[in-house]
């Protein structure tokens, strides 16, 4: 349950209690219940994600959550049918077993440790189609020599890209494979590319699936298909996460319920539920940015005015992100007109965390991104790339950050952060 930690006699700070399962998130199994019949009979067997899960998503079986599938299955799971072995359902407290919740056994209560921060990483956001501007922008950071080819510094570095990366009126296949051969070449140098599906992607698997081809061939068509299917929901290192759209509270307080059940790193989600939503375009809607006429039942949708709402629900959201251990968000989606990035967005309504809206409008300006690296002394150090800063001075600076760490710098930031940490990042 929510309450306000006292202190003196007073209260002063919102907070959620340590295990917030039984009550506070009954809620998202009578939700969840809802999806059932959308998840029942999906329209091909769910396809496994190409994208490489955190080792530890396959070393603990998954714990069936009411109205999702298992992972070994493709019927819905009933809780009073299908009680696992070792958790325990029990009801909200009032002796009911109406609105079951699944307790975990007592030995999985280790947490699995989300992946620690990379050394250092470039993120960008709705490109649309564009290849030109972030070729320019790999090029000013130093990491993309004259070939188009990654630098042997890459070691270590990590290529975000949160969603919108083709057109949703006009996908363009080279753009799928230039991000492909990227990430090919960044895992040939030590490094990586993680790609998180936006709207655009999303809207455009839905077209394939009811037949449309977008004037391309069959075969284009497909492989098409298969990369957005490639692509994750969102992810998560040390204490960022990356995603395309705003977070909204649904969906926040849902992956606080998966990791409290399952003990999992938070990026198994992905595997786990999102992935098998490709077996139906209805299912699909769960996460498809609907905007705001959304039902219920919707855990992520596009907030059409994003001040108002997290002016109602900023408090609620920044308690169950500090549970979660996430101080910094990562997105695109909303356009910023300026071409520059919207650092600590909300920050009155959502004090502890430091959100940063990403999507500068790349196509236009020619080249954006947003640079991090993790120090030594286990912070996190940023510089924003655009039209605006565009100089022989920040060329200098974003090139010191990407360039390779020195070996005292130790492996990141760490997977876990005491409220200390968070505190500190955050505030930047």
């Amino acid at each position: 349950m929510l309450r306000r930690s006292k202190k003196g006699g007073r209260s002063n700070q919102l907070r959620l209690s340590d295990n917030t399962a039984p009550r506070f998130f009954s809620w998202s199994i009578s939700v969840l219940e809802r999806i059932a019949a959308i998840l029942g009979a999906p329209e091909k067997p769910p396809q496994p994600n190409p994208q490489e899960q955190p080792d530890n998503c396959a070393e603990r079986p998954v714990i069936p959550v009411p109205g999702i599938l298992s992972s070994d299955t493709d019927t819905d799971v009933n809780p009073a049918a299908e009680k696992p072995a070792d958790a325990g359902i029990v009801s909200e407290g009032d002796g009911r077993t109406d609105n079951p919740v699944i307790v975990p056994h007592k030995a999985r209560d280790r947490r699995a440790e989300q992946p620690v921060f990379p050394e250092r990483c470039i993120v960008f956001s709705d490109t649309d189609n564009d290849v030109n501007s972030v070729i320019n922008t790999l090029r000013f950071a130093g990491i993309l020599n004259a070939k188009g080819k990654l630098t042997e510094s890459s070691e270590g570095l990590t290529i975000f890209h949160t969603g919108d990366l083709v057109d949703k009126k006009n996908p363009d296949p080279s753009v799928v494979e230039f991000w492909q051969l990227l990430r090919q070449d960044a895992l040939a140098k030590g490094g990586d590319v993680k790609l998180i599906v936006g709207n655009h992607e999303q809207e455009i698997w839905q077209n394939i699936r009811s037949g449309e081809k977008y004037g391309m061939r069959a075969k284009q068509a497909r492989r098409l298909n298969d990369f957005i299917e490639s692509m994750d929901l969102f992810y998560v290192a040390g204490p960022v996460l990356f995603i395309h759209g705003y977070p909204t509270l649904e969906f926040l307080q849902t992956l606080l319920h998966f990791k409290e059940v399952t003990g999992k790193d938070l990026n198994c989600f992905n595997a786990d539920h999102y992935n098998k939503a490709f077996g139906s375009v209805k299912a699909m809607r769960l996460y498809a940015y609907v905007r705001e006429n959304r039902q219920a039942n919707y855990l992520l949708y596009d907030v059409a005015d994003a001040s108002r709402y997290y002016k109602k629900k900023g408090r609620l959201v920044g308690a169950v992100l500090e549970q979660l251990k996430i101080a910094i968000v990562v997105h695109g989606h909303r356009p910023q007109r300026s071409g520059v990035q919207v650092d600590y967005e909300f920050r009155k309504w959502i004090p502890k965390i430091r959100m940063i809206g990403n999507d500068t409008m790349v196509r236009r300006k020619g080249i954006g991104a947003t640079v991090i690296r993790a120090t030594s002394a286990a912070a996190l150090d940023m510089v924003f790339i655009n039209g605006k800063t565009e100089s022989s001075k920040l060329r200098r600076k974003v090139r010191q950050k990407l360039s390779k760490p020195p070996v005292s710098s130790g492996t990141g930031y760490p997977a876990r952060l005491d409220s200390a940490d968070i505190k500190s990042v955050a505030q930047g």
